[in-house]
């Protein structure tokens, strides 16, 4: 088949994938965007691979086979890693962390965080690397290892603060607040709330102060202070 009559096929059907997606027919649209992908390898088009497989992770994350969403993910990875696309590779792996995590697979989590985190690191993306610190004291949260999460959550506070990213800022207060209801220490984490919602009103996080609110008035109603 000629090149531009591939690609025609190729986007036609990249196309009705998204028209099922937009319809949340999930396999449908699987369907449709693993043939676009096949056609758009044929064609040697790097640009419609991408697309492709940026939907097939999506979609496979979506109706929970997180196995099939790492596959894709990873082969995004290898194209981004042949296009020397450092912020591209730190967003991948940062999926492929979060997926991770959401499944229980926690040792792949914390190293694909840790992968991205010394991508954006080195490309000097600071609110990438306090993201991907958050997303690490998250995994040590998880699997209660509370003093870990600590000290990241306190790296990550430190870019944050350095970066003015007030949301960001009452995460990490909030993130500490709550590590410390579970270390058994009330007041300490009711001060963090005070601070996190102090931070959530400057931005304006409605709904997220409006959460923290209440883990304050409930540490309040059972007397600490």
């Amino acid at each position: 088949m000629a090149s531009e009559e591939l690609k025609s096929k190729a986007d036609m059907l990249f196309e009705n994938g998204k028209k099922k997606y937009e319809e949340e027919k999930g396999e449908e649209s699987l369907e449709l965007f693993n043939q676009a992908l096949d056609a758009y390898r044929q064609n040697g088009d790097t640009d419609g691979e991408i697309a492709a497989l940026g939907y097939i992770a999506t979609i496979y994350r979506l109706i929970n086979k997180f196995e099939k969403s790492i596959e894709a993910y990873k082969s995004l990875l290898k194209i981004f890693e042949k296009l020397h696309d450092v912020a591209a590779q730190g967003k991948v792996l940062n999926n492929m962390g979060l997926i991770s995590a959401r499944s229980g697979k926690y040792e792949d989590a914390l190293e694909s965080f840790h992968k991205a985190l010394y991508l954006f690191t080195d490309i000097d993306k600071k609110l990438s690397v306090a993201d991907q610190l958050g997303n690490i004291s998250s995994v040590y949260r998880d699997i209660k290892q509370y003093d870990n999460a600590l000290v990241i959550c306190g790296d990550a506070m430190k870019v944050y603060k350095e970066i003015n990213h007030k949301t960001g800022i009452g995460d990490q207060y909030s993130n500490i607040a709550y590590l410390y209801v579970m270390k058994g220490d009330l007041s300490t984490a009711l001060d963090f709330y005070k601070s996190a919602m102090s931070f959530y009103d400057e931005a304006g996080e409605e709904e997220k102060a409006s959460l923290t609110k209440k883990n304050i008035e409930k540490l309040e109603k059972n007397g600490v202070v």
